[in-house]
């Protein structure tokens, strides 16, 4: 059955309306009912009663002829019963119940034995009655006469027809009174639903409805019209909020990008303009050591070995600075990224420029991310000379690379057996400048894995490390999962 023939999906008019025509109809029913029967019972009851009139006039006319058994008299008493077009049969009876005369109708019914007491009454199409003659308080003899009720049927039927008409045509009057009044109720209920969809699809506050007196639906209609008010008022009042907060997130946004902006160029001018003066150092101190080394004693060559130390590490930092403002600046160019080729490629330029340590490379094959090769390979490079260096005091390097798919991520996991670090201080591993370990024990900017954390950031990914006891460091490195299609 389609929805839409449900009585909970009926508007409210039509089973209002329904309602009354039901009620209506049953009580009309009812009466008309009420009407038909006692009409019916009112019907046999005068038929009967003048049926028994009939009886005792000929029943008293005819008592002397009986008692002189006179069949003529009898005969002409009866007769006159011919006028009488629904009488269809008169039997009478001497005393000894034996049949004096009959008038037969239409319908030739021989007359009953009184052997045994006939039926009298209503019986089928039928009224019949047996009364005794009386003369003198004597029973003289028995009189009995059946009558059609053809007539009877015939008004009743009547009665019924005119009944249900008048019934119908009121009910009509009822369909029609019924639906102008049942706006009254309707009308107020079905605005206030159209006034609510319109509320919840438009999210127009301004909606009101009419108000239709002091009853229980007017004060529906006024406790409606101050719900939505209130909601119209608060509504309001956050949408101020919002454009308030709005306008205060993008001034702290446009004042925080300048200030980005200009860190990061007073970054990058005095990474450059550092260098000059550094490379000065340098170039002067070499040629100071090559042209003036046998005029220097132990104590100077030391001082000059410094020298030159220093400007080798200060030339890591100006280029580690550089790193960092070139990953936070530079423009995405996002594509597909075979990071395990990638990761090969940085351990064969490794494996080239460092020691000879033994090493054990592990990466697992057809790892791809989703990002800029360019910044990707800054990260990877990073975290592999990290690993590099960290475990070049070991006799055997191992360092393994895998990855671990999920439904919307995919995390890189890179893992050494180098001498990993103290987990108390795991928060300050990614901020810039923090080392935790001293440069006579490695050596280092403290830049490189504060690049690293800017890079997968850039990706909308996270990175996090641990270290195990005695088991080297591993750093996880989280991205969003690359589409495969």
């Amino acid at each position: 059955m389609s929805e839409r023939w449900r009585w909970q999906y009926w508007p409210l008019k039509t089973k209002l309306l329904l309602l009354t025509v039901s009620i209506s109809t049953l009580g009309i029913l009812l009466v008309c009912t009420s009407l038909v029967v006692v009409e019916n019972r009112t019907s046999e009851e005068q038929l009967e009663s003048e049926l028994h009139v009939i009886a005792d006039i000929l029943a008293e006319q005819s008592a002397a002829a009986l008692l002189f058994e006179d069949s003529q008299q009898i005969n002409t008493i009866i007769s006159s019963l011919n006028q009488i077009n629904t009488i269809e049969q008169v039997c009478v009876y001497n005393v000894a119940g034996d049949l004096m005369s009959a008038l037969n109708g239409t319908g030739y019914e021989p007359c009953p034995s009184l052997d045994a007491e006939p039926e009298v009454g209503f019986v089928g199409d039928y009224y019949r009655l047996l009364e005794p003659v009386m003369l003198d308080g004597d029973i003289v003899g028995q009189f009995y006469l059946m009558s059609r009720l053809e007539v009877l049927r015939e008004h009743i039927w009547t009665f019924i027809v005119i009944s249900f008409s008048v019934g119908i045509g009121i009910l009509g009057l009822l369909i029609w009174v019924a639906s102008r009044l049942q706006r009254l109720i309707s009308e107020p209920i079905v605005e206030l639903s159209n006034a609510a969809d319109r509320i919840s699809h438009e999210h127009d506050y301004s909606i009101r409805v009419p108000v239709y007196g002091k009853d229980e639906l007017g004060r529906l209609g006024s406790a409606f019209n101050e719900m939505i008010g209130t909601i119209q008022d608060q509504n309001q009042k956050i949408l101020q909020s919002k454009d308030d907060l709005e306008r205060t997130v993008a001034e702290r946004t446009s004042e925080l990008s300048l200030a980005n902006r200009e860190l990061e160029a007073f970054s990058f001018s005095v990474s450059h303009d550092l260098r000059q003066p550094l490379r000065a150092i340098e170039g002067f101190g070499q040629a100071l050591e090559e042209d003036c080394r046998e005029q220097l004693n132990d104590v100077g060559l030391d001082y000059l070995a410094r020298i030159r130390a220093a400007t080798v590490r200060m030339g890591s930092l100006i280029d580690g600075m550089l790193v960092l403002s070139r990953v936070s600046r530079q423009a995405m160019e996002v594509e597909r990224v075979d990071l395990s080729t990638m990761l090969a490629e940085i351990v064969e330029e490794l494996q080239d420029t460092v020691d000879t340590l033994p090493s054990e490379v592990t990466i697992q094959p057809d790892m791809q991310v989703v990002g800029d090769e360019r910044m990707l390979r800054i990260a990877f490079q990073n975290l592999l000379e990290n690993a590099w260096k960290y475990t070049s005091k070991n006799e055997k390097r191992a360092i393994d690379v895998s990855a671990c798919e999920e439904l919307n991520s995919i995390t890189i996991a890179l893992k050494d057996n180098g001498v990993g670090f103290d987990m108390k201080y795991v928060d300050k591993l990614f901020v810039a400048f923090n080392r935790l370990h001293t440069p006579a024990q490695f050596s280092g900017t403290g830049l490189g894995l504060a690049t690293v954390d800017r890079v997968v950031r850039r990706h909308f990914g996270r990175v996090f490390a641990e270290s195990p006891i005695d088991s080297g460091a591993c750093f996880y490195l989280e991205f969003p999962r690359p589409d495969r299609g």
